[in-house]
């Protein structure tokens, strides 16, 4: 190791012991408490529902008390180091400014790991507690991992203008919408192969209408077997099966939904059909589902980090509390574009000056064009949440992970190598 990176290494140990004198991981034992506290709501929910309780319980404190330790330690370390002169006694060491601020970041990065896998250990030992004491009612702590497709077509169908890039069939003859999964192998699954399914469900005749019926398909190198006909509505997620013998030595299958109304139409894309292996750890999958949750606490970290270099402490904090909440709300205010998007263009066909909100159109437009630049400027934070994954038994896989630190870590190193540059050229004088 390097003298510089021993030096940001030791500046990083002085941040954690920092943290250790000032009793910051007693936020553990309020975290605790709080997960304790969903067991007042248990007389009034099934085994399921208590489940379920705990899982989303848990994550949304973990998530609430680490972007506390992120945003306020962060927010009032550097200013801290400034108005009381601690900054003049490490620069006139051999230490570099910007070795400064990188060592307090990668103390704070270290120290929400510690707790995301502190609170993440509180939360599996509660789990296991409840399940313990509830005996064989309770539901069994599951991850699937899932299997997506690798292409995806639509056979004789035709492509639609909407808000995703659906592709659709619609009934009659050899018209399908084709999954093919490839690479796959016969001991990844029981005896029963799960699939789970969310199409897109109409009629060319009737704009109103949501639900229809499908025949679905199974076919190898051998044969194609009709598996199952389904009764679906619209964005509904249904769990089907089908012998995992169709499973060949080859490992391919395509699985065809067909529709079987005369006047109905079905449209999917390439995500709406998984297929389930068999269940993994569910302790090793809660770990890589806290890796998210640590990616998202990062980028609170960074923002606010990086803005305590030249703000003051409490707007630093009220940067990242900004970035959390809009990174929260992200795609409530992405659907909320969309739709006014729609009425300006309804407004536009039906040759009216105002929109039905009864505003102008102009307002209306200026409206979206600031939200998208900051829904542009600020990550979703969806993409991090487990319990989206979780809610659904679903693994998260190392695909999964990687992707999110792909999109997340440059972020978080550009806002980094940011708070270096001013680190760098900051008059302390």
């Amino acid at each position: 190791m390097s003298a510089w990176a021993g030096r940001v290494w030791a500046i990083a140990l002085m941040t954690l012991k920092e943290a250790v004198r000032r009793r910051v991981f007693t936020i553990l034992l309020l975290f605790a408490a709080a997960l304790l506290s969903c067991v007042l709501f248990f007389p009034s929910v099934n085994m399921e529902g208590r489940l379920r309780l705990i899982e989303v319980w848990s994550l949304r404190a973990a998530s609430v008390f680490t972007a506390i330790v992120a945003l306020f330690l962060a927010g009032f370390s550097l200013p801290a180091d400034f108005e009381q002169k601690r900054i003049y006694v490490l620069v006139s060491k051999p230490v570099s400014k910007p070795a400064v601020f990188l060592g307090r970041y990668l103390g704070y990065a270290l120290l929400i790991a510690v707790f995301l896998l502190g609170m993440g250990a509180i939360s599996l030992l509660f789990l296991r507690a409840v399940q313990f004491l509830a005996g064989k009612d309770f539901p069994p702590l599951v991850a699937y991992p899932r299997v997506s497709a690798a292409e995806f077509a639509d056979v004789g169908g035709r492509t639609l203008d909407w808000d995703e890039p659906f592709q659709a069939v619609v009934s009659g003859g050899e018209r399908a919408l084709v999954w093919t999964y490839s690479g796959l192998e016969r001991s990844w699954f029981g005896d029963e192969l799960r699939a789970r399914c969310r199409l897109y469900l109409g009629s060319p005749t009737d704009r109103f209408r949501t639900e229809g019926n499908v025949r679905v398909r199974v076919r190898n190198a051998r044969e194609t077997r009709t598996v199952a006909e389904l009764s679906l509505n619209t964005n509904e997620e249904l769990d089907f099966g089908f012998p995992a013998d169709l499973v060949g030595p080859e490992g391919r299958v395509d699985v065809l939904f067909q529709a079987l109304d005369p006047d109905g139409f079905i449209a999917g894309t390439r995500e709406r059909l998984v297929l389930y292996r068999r269940p993994g750890s569910f302790e090793l999958a809660f770990v890589r589902g806290l890796g998210l949750l640590f990616l998202q606490s990062l980028l609170v970290l960074s923002v606010t980090l990086m803005t305590s270099t030249f703000l003051s402490a409490p707007l630093s904090v009220l940067m990242g509390i900004l970035l959390y909440l809009v990174g929260s709300a992200h795609g409530y205010v992405a659907e909320g574009a969309r739709d006014i998007d729609r009425a300006l263009s309804e407004a536009k066909a039906a040759g009216r000056s105002r929109t039905p909100e009864d505003l102008p159109p102009w307002v209306l437009r200026t409206s979206t064009f600031l939200s998208r630049g900051v829904l542009a400027a600020i990550p979703d934070f969806a993409r991090f949440d487990y319990s989206l994954w979780l809610l659904k038994d679903h693994e998260v896989s190392g695909r999964d992970l990687a992707r999110a630190a792909a999109w997340s870590l440059p972020h978080a190193a550009g806002l980094a190598l940011l708070g270096v540059l001013i680190m760098v050229f900051k008059d302390f004088g």
